[in-house]
Parts: C-alpha cells; sequence; structure tokens
C-alpha cells in the first residue's frame, strides 16, 4: 500500500498569502482584466498581463490548491466539466485507449464519449467494478480515468494497485477526487499522474460558487493545458477565486464533520426497516471498507446512499416527503441535499448498465451537510415512513 499522509491544513490555508499582494491577510480580489506591460523575462505561464490567461487571486488560490492537493501544479478552471475538457483536448491527440471505471459521474461518461466520438482512432473502454475487470483491461500506453469515490455507490477502486500496473505498462492515471477531497486522500502522494475535482462541491463547500481543478507533479504537462484553458477561456473568475479561497480554509473542518454525520445516519440506516441496502464504505459491509480504511485517514466521507422498499415510487415519496434535507443535484455543501440517481446524474444509461452498477429506482443518495446529526436523521425517519404509506 502507497502511503498517503495526513491533509496539511497549515500549509493550505497560508499558501493563500503567496504571490502578488503578500502581505495581505486577506488578499484582495483583483477585477482588472488587464495589467500594465513590463518588459521582463517572465514566461507567458507566469505572466500576469491579461485576465483570460492569469489574474492574481486565481493564481493565489493555484498556489494553495498546489499545497493542499501535494502537488508541483493546480490550474483553477470554471468549472469541474471545464477542467475535465480541457484535460481532454490536451490529451485525446497523444491518446490510442481510454480505459474509463463504469462509475464515472454521468456528464464524464458523455463528455468522454462525445469528444472520442470526433476521433474514430480513440478507443474508449468502460471496465469496472468489479475492480479486477478494470485492472486486467489496463494495456500500455492507455489513459485511465478513475473516480477516489465513485457515484453513487461509492466504490473505491484500489488506486495505489492501478498506478502500479500503469508504472508497469506506461499508461496514465487520471483521478477524480471530487467525493474524497484531498482531506480524505490525495492521489498525487499515491503515484496518480493528474488529479481533477469540482471545487463546486467540497472545497468550495457553500453552494455558491461554480469551479474546477487540475493538479500534477508532472511539470511538462502544464503549460499545455495552460495554453488551452487561455484559448478556450475556462479559467475561474477572480470573485469566485475568492469564494473559493475563503471555502479551503475551512475544508478539513467541514469534511471531518460531514463525514462523522454521515457515518452516524449511515448505522442508523442500516437498522430501518424501510431500507433494503446502504451504500457507505464506512460500514463493514460495504464492498471497498477494508481498501477505504486503508486509504483515508479514519473517514469514510459524507455522502451515503440507500436503497427503500417499493421503488421509483417510494423513493418520490421520499423526497417529497423531506423538510429539511433539500431535493436537488450537487453534494458537498453546509446543506444536507437529496439527488435521486436514476432519473438525474445517471439517467442516460441503460437500463442493464444500471442494474450492473446497482442504480435502482429505489436509491437515494445524501450529501450530507452541517446541520445538527439529530435534526437530520428525524427528517429522513419521517420521510421514510412517508414513502411506505
Amino acid at each position: 500500500m502507497i502511503a498517503v499522509g495526513r491533509y496539511n491544513a497549515t500549509r493550505a490555508i497560508h499558501a493563500l498569502r503567496e504571490g502578488p499582494s503578500a502581505d495581505d491577510i486577506i488578499p484582495p480580489i483583483n477585477i482588472s482584466v488587464i495589467y500594465k506591460f513590463i518588459e521582463v523575462t517572465t514566461p507567458p505561464i507566469e505572466e500576469i498581463k491579461y485576465g483570460r490567461e492569469n489574474n492574481p487571486t486565481v493564481m493565489r488560490l493555484e498556489e494553495a490548491l498546489s499545497a493542499a492537493e501535494s502537488a508541483n501544479w493546480c490550474l483553477a478552471f470554471n468549472t469541474g466539466m471545464s477542467a475535465i475538457s480541457t484535460l481532454l483536448l490536451h490529451m485525446l491527440p497523444r491518446a490510442k485507449r481510454i480505459v474509463a471505471s463504469r462509475l464515472l459521474y454521468g456528464s464524464t461518461r458523455t463528455l468522454l464519449e462525445k469528444m472520442t466520438g470526433l476521433n474514430d482512432k480513440v478507443e474508449l473502454v468502460y471496465a469496472g467494478p468489479p475492480w479486477d475487470e478494470l485492472l486486467s483491461t489496463i494495456r500500455a500506453g492507455d489513459m485511465v480515468f478513475i473516480e477516489t469515490v465513485g457515484n453513487p455507490t461509492l466504490r473505491i477502486p484500489p488506486i495505489d494497485e492501478m498506478v502500479e500496473l500503469c508504472r508497469q505498462v506506461d499508461c496514465t492515471v487520471i483521478v477524480d477526487n471530487t467525493f474524497a477531497t484531498p482531506v480524505l486522500y490525495r492521489p498525487l502522494e499515491a503515484g496518480a499522474d493528474i488529479v481533477v475535482e469540482s471545487m463546486t462541491k467540497y472545497i468550495a463547500g457553500h453552494n455558491d460558487v461554480l469551479g474546477g481543478l487540475l493538479c500534477s507533479n508532472i511539470d511538462t504537462l502544464k503549460e499545455s493545458i495552460w495554453d488551452w484553458r487561455k484559448l478556450t477561456g475556462t479559467i475561474i473568475q477572480p470573485l469566485d477565486a475568492y469564494l473559493v479561497a475563503r471555502g479551503l480554509k475551512t475544508l478539513h473542518i467541514r469534511v471531518k464533520r460531514s463525514s462523522e454525520t454521515a457515518m452516524e445516519i449511515a448505522k442508523w440506516l442500516a437498522e430501518r426497516p424501510e431500507v433494503v441496502k446502504v451504500h457507505y464504505p464506512g460500514l463493514p459491509n460495504h464492498p471497498d471498507h477494508n481498501t477505504a480504511t486503508r486509504m483515508f485517514n479514519g473517514l469514510y466521507g459524507g455522502v451515503v446512499s440507500f436503497e427503500i422498499k417499493g421503488g421509483a415510487s417510494a423513493a418520490k415519496k421520499f423526497l417529497n416527503a423531506l423538510k429539511i434535507i433539500v431535493p436537488s443535484p450537487s453534494l458537498g455543501g453546509t446543506e444536507s441535499i437529496a439527488t435521486y440517481p436514476y432519473e438525474s446524474s445517471h439517467r442516460n444509461l441503460s437500463e442493464e448498465e444500471k442494474y450492473r452498477l446497482e442504480i435502482t429506482p429505489g436509491l437515494i443518495r445524501l450529501s450530507i451537510g452541517l446541520e445538527d446529526v439529530e435534526d437530520l436523521i428525524a427528517d429522513i425517519e419521517n420521510a421514510l415512513k412517508a414513502s411506505q404509506a
């Protein structure tokens, strides 16, 4: 097992003061689009002259993200999907074959299919879970795209095994770390090549800003990806970068609180007669519980999924009966949110694929926020009873 150390909140918080205007305790928001030209030998990737290329507020955020993710560099984007799109613009001309987890976020799967459809020389293969299938599918030179915690059944691939295999056969490992966040796990420390996250979720953490990141320890990647970001105009905007940076300061506290509450709720749900199955890696009966215990730092994340007796009708009654938890997309914010993957994030999958991935008509995904656990359990209990009425 490749060791991943504990998250360093001190570095992530104080790295925000590095860069331009470093004397400010709380750095300002730099909204200027243009900057005075200074004839120096600064490389374009580091020069500040036009807002589509660089911005002081964005660059400070990128320094802090690099500290949080244990990365040599990070680039910030206006959404998680634009980060992935920009990465694919760089990777696809070099790729011959992409191996992706079946549990990738639905929009990521759609994007991969549309972009590889533009180049019939690139093969797209879905594999795993089971994870042995994914490992046996990887070949030399592949681009492997996985998520630390798969949505919505929270399956966790053996990333260390994939990294070791890819070192032997020279393939690229890309990990979407959105659900885990750098607090639970930092894929680059385990040897992954590129990490991507939707900063809209836990890093920003307040459901009020969009953002995405790409980070790596491979220095030769940065300039090409930065150039694609410049050309496509996908840089995060200054106010958004400021809000993300503010959220980053409390990331470790929020992830710990939501993870601890999620564990309590998962244990409680496992005893409920209205519930068929609970998906949570902190429970011993989860298929990847041992992997999660080895990988993560004593926490298992703030998302719990569970299947309600009665299928789609019961699931929709449950959602309609909630009073505190809000039926809505997304995750990772201060407010608890419930989603219905069967008709939302994974609606474009075939019935056969949904069945394979255990995305049933009765499945609910909860993103646990920062409310008191007693209030959340009371809300869930009331909604469960209504689901069976």
